[in-house]
């Protein structure tokens, strides 16, 4: 009898866990919904027209998160769904789907990308440029939208090789320490008059290379870990929330909006950041 109530306490258990589990993932999908939206927004601008003020706080504030959300959620199922099978298998297959799915999408928009041969002038130099792209920007003529696959692919292969050395914590550290520098590149990237020769000289070899630091190691790979972290702590059910943590975060996303509203580029400008770096 005793055995027969300690089972059914452990079905009822399970059953509360697995409905507690089917809520999370139905709001996921809510939050995914609206983020579609969200992402729509950020290449319409609604508010541009309209209000400066209002434009700029649903840019950059409000629907600039629905990217990395999406990278987020990536990783997170990365975690949750099936934990039998091993992290380097899922990692790999989801690599391959994502890459197939980008070379589709890539022969979608390749009439466009002729079209821009045709209206730059043509020449090899075109196709070099568009090789390179393709490689390591994600983005050709009028096809900017194919960067967020690129920039998953890579972060995939990344976090599958730094994982036979490192934890998920770990590489979610490294992954936040290049997304830091990856805004410092873009900084220093508006300032290149103020900088040392050297500097200068690296920061515009960068560019020339890579074009930009939108792409796997300075945007994806810390969003596709930060998920897999948060499923990891999610799982051994460490999660936990404090006023504190709540009141930092809010006071942290106040001070960007303020950012946001002034402008990060004329703030550098106007303070002396950047001949301060010249100095060094």
């Amino acid at each position: 009898m005793l055995h027969i109530m300690v089972c059914d306490r452990r079905i009822a258990v399970g059953s509360i866990k697995e409905k507690s589990v089917d809520s999370n993932y139905k709001l996921i999908d809510l939050l995914k919904f609206i983020c579609a939206f969200f992402v729509i927004g950020i290449h319409t601008r609604p508010f541009q027209a309209s209000n400066v003020a209002l434009d700029k706080l649903f840019y950059y504030d409000i629907s600039n998160y629905a990217v990395p959300f999406f990278y987020a959620c990536t990783g997170y199922f990365l975690i949750v769904k099936q934990p039998e099978v091993e992290l380097h298998t899922k990692l790999i297959f989801r690599c391959k789907k994502v890459t197939k799915l980008y070379l589709a999408w890539s022969i979608v928009y390749l009439p466009l990308t002729i079209c821009g041969w045709w209206i730059e002038g043509g020449g090899i130099k075109y196709w070099v440029g568009c090789l390179r792209n393709y490689i390591f920007v994600g983005e050709n003529f009028y096809s900017w939208t194919l960067w967020y696959l690129n920039g998953l692919i890579f972060a995939l292969l990344m976090i599958d090789i730094l994982l036979k050395k490192f934890s998920i914590k770990q590489i979610s550290g490294i992954g936040t320490v290049a997304y830091l520098v990856g805004i410092g590149l873009t900084m220093l990237n508006d300032h290149l008059g103020c900088l040392p020769l050297f500097l200068s000289r690296f920061v515009n070899l960068y560019f020339s290379l890579f074009v930009t630091t939108r792409n796997g190691l300075f945007q994806s790979l810390v969003f596709v870990t930060f998920g897999m972290l948060m499923a990891e702590i999610d799982q051994a059910n460490e999660l936990k929330l404090s006023v504190k943590k709540g009141f930092f975060a809010e006071v942290i996303y106040i001070i960007k909006v303020g950012f946001s509203l002034i402008g990060g580029g004329v703030l550098l400008k106007n303070t002396g950041l950047a001949n301060v770096l010249a100095l060094v």
